[in-house]
Formats: C-alpha cells, sequence, structure tokens
C-alpha cells in the first residue's frame, strides 16, 4: 500500500556509444615508457624486500654475512 506522498522516480537516460578508440601501432616512446615502469616496479619490490631479501655475492661466491642476518633477525617482539 503506497503513501500520500509518493517520491518521483528518476528519468534515466541512455549516455551515447562511446566511440571505441583505434589501437596505434606501438612507438619507440612507449616501449621506453613500459621499460622504465618495469623499471621503477623491480626497484619498489627489490627496496620493499629490504637486505635481508637480496643475494649479496661477491668474487668468491655467496656472502655469508646476508644469510646470517636474516637468521639472526627478531621475527616477534620479546625475542
Amino acid at each position: 500500500m503506497g503513501g500520500l506522498f509518493r517520491a518521483p522516480k528518476p528519468v534515466v537516460i541512455a549516455p551515447p556509444p562511446a566511440a571505441a578508440p583505434a589501437q596505434a601501432a606501438p612507438t619507440p616512446a612507449m616501449a621506453a615508457e613500459e621499460t622504465a615502469a618495469a623499471s621503477r616496479t623491480e626497484t619498489r619490490d627489490r627496496a620493499r624486500r629490504g637486505l635481508a631479501g637480496t643475494i649479496a655475492t661477491s668474487a668468491r661466491g655467496l656472502l655469508g654475512a646476508s644469510a646470517d642476518i636474516a637468521a639472526t633477525r627478531k621475527s616477534l617482539l620479546g625475542e
């Protein structure tokens, strides 16, 4: 049962169809931007992992210090 006053229903107007943009051939500038973006993402991810997440190597092979840092790092408060 309806009330004495009803809210008017909004008139729905269909939006005009959007024109499909033509796909342009990738230019060298676009390829360079994609390469730079991938490089920034990789750098950001590497910085997020921190020192313990990197693999430190020398001329003689894997350095023992980076493995020791990860093993001795506190994981819980009070350890």
